[in-house]
């Protein structure tokens, strides 16, 4: 290493005409960029980029402040002497030390950012060259060191700093001391980065998922712009959950358990100074008390976004997480350049999703997505969008236009094969109501579709006066399925009474006492029944497939796969869970649909019930679907009490 003349007059006029240089660099700018060897929430360590001794370092507050002593108070100050005590004791480690100099430097007229000078004076230096002639470029000269030389200086002091970290010398591969002028450097340590949590706090709103997004604000990194909450984690004494619920209690003031902590997405990310760290996102629905403003020195606004449409500025790490999230990418990685914004910016996107073992980029098989761009073209998201049952295999399919659409893979040929004639013959005449089938492939037992706007009516809560409202839709769009072509005569009984038997064995167990001889005399009542017209019905017709977008007023259904030729009465089986002991709903229903069951119809409905609820109780017990048992339950309670045989 050699020693270089230093201008120091070009140095004074930058620092006093230009930004300060510790805000600049935090803030990712690559012009500013200096080798940060520690970061905490209120100081940073770095390594000086205009060198008089080897290995000199700067600890700085994150915070701008600029009187050493008058800026901070006591506990501040001692925290602050307390990193640079840490940053001085890690570089005796790490480079050859006789004694160590601590000195606060700066001006107000230029580098006013208070900064710390930790340098490490090498043994056998002369007196008259130590002290301050040791550390003045005047008398010193610039010390130019290898850009190697500064990476393994930088790897061993980042070892060494590392929080909870007892002996960071064994890190060095030395138990003794450092290694003195002229002997071989130790060994570097492996490298390492710091982890940070990332808090997706979501919930339902009216438009559909938002989450809580904070402004950041103050001498911070990335002042101005969204991010979610999030901070380090702090060290080996607690793991990333505890850290999460940590900074979420620090941040926003909420309450959050562990076991309603869910993984989203992990991002190893780079920003434009360099500076490389693990991002561990997770999912929150649950937790306790309203987000506030808790630091309101960082932070100057907080508010719920749309997921869908997240707003701008954004920091570009935090976007690149929701952006993985969204497309149920569990990895990735987002490396910027020198030279990004720190804003997240379209046309400089970094994020790279990694493919997980077993899945393609959180979406299907390799020849159903293939299938599907095919079809549709290129897809840049897919989220998974089944229901929570077994064999249900959905996805919802996004474009780089925000293309939208619905790709589903059957469990069987029957499903597919009814799914599809639905589509291709009578779906058609409901228009805007159902979806449109784009493509389909029997091999492959795969349909595409349209998306449909609104939100599932499963387990939503309206006024009442609007649950009339849309029950009332819901009778006219039951109308509009059964008209959708023309009647043909029927054949008498329900098919299911041939599968009784087989649903009993299954559901017996779980049955309550008087339920099966009821079960029996209602299905002796239903070989007496008259014939009903067949015409198309759905099959499957309640809350769950039933969408209502709330901005327009509009209702749509969705999935066909049980769809075939039936009585009417078919699709109120189900449905008739949602209005029991709501009358004002059953009459919504029949005044949207235009008429009244007739009496016929009423006994064809309490059998089919009766039928469906054994059949609901059997394939929940052996699938483990409690909803369904429940409902099977709930459906021949209501019927014992009311339409005895």
């Amino acid at each position: 290493m050699k020693r270089v003349e230093f201008d120091e007059q070009a140095y004074a006029q930058r620092s006093q005409a230009g930004p300060c240089f510790i805000c600049r660099m935090l803030a990712g700018d690559p012009e500013f960029r200096h080798e940060i060897i520690y970061r905490d929430e209120h100081h940073v360590v770095f390594l000086d980029r205009y060198p008089t001794l080897l290995g000199k370092l700067l600890v700085a507050p994150v915070r701008h402040r600029e009187d050493v002593v008058g800026d901070f108070t006591d506990e501040e100050s001692a925290e602050l002497w307390q990193v640079v005590h840490r940053a001085g004791a890690a570089l005796k480690r790490v480079v050859p030390t006789e004694r160590i100099h601590i000195q606060s430097l700066g001006s107000k007229s230029g580098n006013s950012h208070v900064h710390i000078h930790v340098a490490a004076l090498p043994p056998g230096v002369p007196y008259e060259e130590q002290q301050t002639a040791a550390l003045l470029w005047e008398s010193a000269g610039l010390l130019e060191v290898p850009a190697e030389e500064t990476a393994r200086i930088a790897g061993q002091l980042r070892a060494a700093l590392s929080p909870g970290e007892e002996h960071p010398a064994e890190l060095l591969g030395d138990k003794t001391a450092p290694v003195p002028t002229g002997q071989s450097a130790p060994t570097p340590p492996r490298h390492q980065e710091p982890v940070d949590v990332h808090l997706i706090l979501r919930r339902d709103g009216a438009a559909g998922p938002e989450v809580l997004l904070s402004r950041r604000a103050g001498q911070v990194y990335a002042s101005g712009l969204l991010h979610l909450p999030s901070g380090h984690h702090d060290g080996p004494h607690e793991d990333v959950v505890q850290a999460l619920i940590r900074e979420a209690k620090e941040e926003t003031g909420v309450g959050i358990e562990p076991a309603d902590v869910r993984h989203a997405v992990t991002v190893h990310h780079r920003n434009p100074a360099g500076g490389a760290r693990i991002g561990v996102f997770f999912e929150v629905r649950h937790w306790h008390g309203e987000p506030r403003i808790m630091e309101p020195a960082v932070c100057d606004a907080m508010g719920w976004y749309p997921l869908a449409d997240l707003p701008s500025p954004m920091v570009a790490y935090c976007r690149a997480g929701l952006d993985a999230y969204q497309a149920g990418r569990p990895f990735a990685v987002h490396f910027q350049q020198p030279g990004d914004p720190i804003a997240f910016d379209p046309a400089a996107d970094r994020l790279r999703p990694v493919l997980s073992a077993g899945a393609a980029s959180g979406g299907p098989e390799a020849k159903v997505r293939e299938f599907t761009e095919q079809a549709v073209g290129r897809v840049s998201a897919w989220t998974d969008a089944s229901w929570a049952r077994a064999g249900s295999r959905v996805w919802h399919a996004r474009d780089a236009e925000d293309g939208e659409w619905f790709v589903k893979v059957h469990q069987g040929d029957r499903f597919h094969g009814r799914e599809v004639t639905a589509y291709r013959t009578w779906v058609p005449a409901l228009g805007p109501a159902a979806p449109r089938l784009v493509a389909t492939d029997p091999t492959l037992r795969v349909v595409v579709i349209t998306a449909v706007p609104g939100r599932s009516l499963h387990g939503a809560v309206h006024p009442p006066e609007e649950q009339r409202r849309i029950f009332h839709r819901i009778g006219a769009l039951a109308a509009a399925i059964h008209h959708s072509a023309p009647a043909r005569p029927g054949d008498g009984a329900p098919t299911a009474l041939g599968k009784l038997e087989r649903h009993l064995v299954g559901a017996r167990d779980h049955l309550v006492p008087g339920d099966e001889d009821y079960i029996r005399a209602m299905a002796k009542r239903a070989e007496q029944l008259p014939a009903l017209d067949l015409v198309p019905t759905h099959g499957d017709f309640q809350l769950r497939n039933l969408r209502w977008d709330q901005a327009t007023g509009s209702l749509h259904v969705i999935d066909f796969e049980r769809a075939e030729p039936g009585p009417a009465v078919r699709d109120f089986v189900r449905l008739s869970d949602a209005w029991a002991d709501r009358p004002d709903l059953y009459e919504a229903v029949m005044a949207g649909y235009g008429r009244q069951p007739s009496a016929a119809e009423e006994e064809h409905l309490a059998v089919h019930r009766v039928l469906d609820a054994v059949s609901g109780i059997q394939y929940g017990a052996a699938n483990g679907d409690p909803e369904l048992v429940e409902r099977g339950h709930r459906t021949l309670a209501q019927l014992r009490a009311t339409n005895r045989p």
